[in-house]
């Protein structure tokens, strides 16, 4: 900023200046200083430009490689998976306890990855509008003792699926839960 002042401080002198002569030389010496200047920021906006391309690409590159990353650690599930819809269309037959396996593979994959499971189905939570949807419609007061139905998910610490719940009913001193889903 003191050189940027100390610029102006000078050409208001050569402007004020009555000296013709010594007005020349230093309009001359401020006009060069101007080139010098502007021969700089083009240079800066050469320079971030490339900058700015090459951070691009790196970014692009970091998020080929994630998607990547994860489809190699899917690929053996998927081809399981893809053995056992065969084996289902020429045999008729599937093994559950083998599919399952397939689903725990990919439910490790996802949370090696930071996706984070809202709810298990079967327990009882209490209700959280911002992590619970009913599937009933209704909407409870918060903190009132829900049943989840359908695990939900987060990434990032952001919601990407609530967990579905169902109303959880006492009768008789015995739980009863609300299956229906309001149907």
């Amino acid at each position: 900023m003191r050189q940027k002042s100390g610029f102006l401080q000078r050409l208001l002198k050569v402007l004020m200046s009555n000296d013709d002569s010594e007005s020349s030389g230093d309009m001359a010496g401020l006009r060069l200083e101007l080139l010098e200047r502007d021969k700089e920021i083009a240079r800066l906006k050469k320079e971030y430009a490339v900058q700015l391309e090459r951070s691009k690409t790196l970014f692009e590159r970091a998020g080929q490689e994630a998607v990547e990353g994860f489809l190699h650690e899917c690929a053996a599930p998927l081809s399981t998976l893809s053995a056992m819809q065969v084996r289902h269309a020429e045999k008729g037959d599937l093994n559950l306890s083998d599919l399952l396996q397939v689903a725990l593979s990919f439910r490790k994959i996802l949370e090696k990855r930071g996706v984070e499971q809202i709810g298990t189905v079967g327990e009882q939570q209490p209700f959280d509008p911002a992590l619970h949807k009913m599937l009933d419609g209704t909407c409870p007061q918060p903190g009132v003792a829900v049943l989840i139905r359908f695990a939900g998910c987060r990434f990032n610490g952001r919601i990407i699926a609530k967990a579905q719940a169902g109303i959880v009913r006492h009768s008789l001193g015995q739980e009863e839960v609300d299956w229906s889903g309001g149907m």
